[in-house]
């Protein structure tokens, strides 16, 4: 408290001495007295000095403090920014293993989507494709569309018509506007298609679409991210409660002969306790439990 009266005084005798010498300056003045002209400056100029010019000098320390600290902030922030973007390009222009490249045509890879034949196969992907769950760069591999090509000319007339289904799954996903789906037809070091695809996604740091439970636990051992569609179908139906009701057509019998079977309208499964004879009935079920298989979810009720 003493140190700083003591800046104050020195403050208010230097303000007084600079007053004093530029009053000097100020010429004389009919009718007034020179000396009390000068006093009253002097005087005004030590009251500024004492009163008002330290906490003004604190004050504009503080702004210029702020200002300086904010423009230091903005210039270490767009410098961060602008090495991590050269960081990125360098990244991306040399390919992650050997014979891999980063590019495909004038889309660099970045953590892109690649989509296995039963995904393709099973055409949920388009739907969710379409409502915008995925967006970005979708790799089909070669080998890929060669499987596809293999079931659209099976004897068989199911899989000949899912394989055909497969290559207008293609067609539409190439519609949407906020995919860019690229062919990828470099060799891939493999035995399997399955090993192919794995070192492919963890050459490019991406991510495998599947149904294809296998293939879903093989990427899980080896590390790499998948997106089962299977599992974002379970995710999204209905649970169902115990003590919760509802109505089921009974469709077929179970595996124990008393046991009916219906399905809800999202496919899953419904076991019904002692309504086996009510196949092609409709019928009221109180729910008695529900258990999640990797399947998909089945529900058990009985007959209320």
């Amino acid at each position: 408290m003493r140190i700083r009266l003591i800046l104050r005084l020195i403050l208010a005798l230097t303000f007084a001495t600079i007053a004093l010498i530029y009053t000097e300056l100020i010429p004389p003045i009919s009718g007034t007295n020179t000396f009390l002209v000068r006093t009253f400056f002097t005087i005004i100029a030590a009251g500024v000095g004492f009163v008002i010019f330290p906490d003004l000098a604190k004050n504009i320390s503080k702004i210029t403090m702020g200002v300086f600290n904010f423009v230091i902030s903005r210039l270490s922030s767009e410098v961060s920014n602008q090495m991590v973007r050269i960081q990125k390009q360098t990244h991306l222009s040399f390919p992650s293993f050997g014979s891999t490249s980063s590019n495909v045509g004038s889309v660099s890879l970045l953590k892109p989507l690649i989509l296995d034949t039963s995904s393709i196969i099973d055409g949920r992907i388009l739907d969710v494709a379409k409502v915008g769950f995925i967006s970005g760069l979708v790799l089909i591999p070669k080998m890929v569309l060669l499987e596809l090509q293999q079931v659209s000319d099976s004897s068989d007339n199911l899989k000949r018509a899912r394989g055909r289904r497969g290559f207008e799954i293609v067609e539409e996903l190439k519609k949407i506007k906020s995919l860019k789906i690229e062919i990828w037809d470099k060799d891939q070091a493999g035995k399997s298609v399955d090993d192919r695809l794995l070192n492919l996604a963890k050459s490019l740091h991406g991510k495998i679409i599947t149904t294809d439970f296998n293939l879903n636990k093989l990427a899980s051992i080896s590390n790499v991210a998948v997106l089962n569609v299977n599992d974002l179908s379970n995710a999204l139906k209905t649970v169902s409660l115990p003590g919760e009701r509802m109505k089921i057509k009974i469709m077929h019998i179970g595996k124990d002969p008393n046991q009916g079977v219906g399905y809800l309208a999202d496919g899953t499964m419904v076991v019904i306790s002692g309504s086996a004879d009510k196949i092609g009935q409709e019928i009221e079920v109180e729910v008695t439990k529900t258990i999640q298989l990797p399947a998909g979810r089945m529900i058990f009720g009985k007959e209320i």
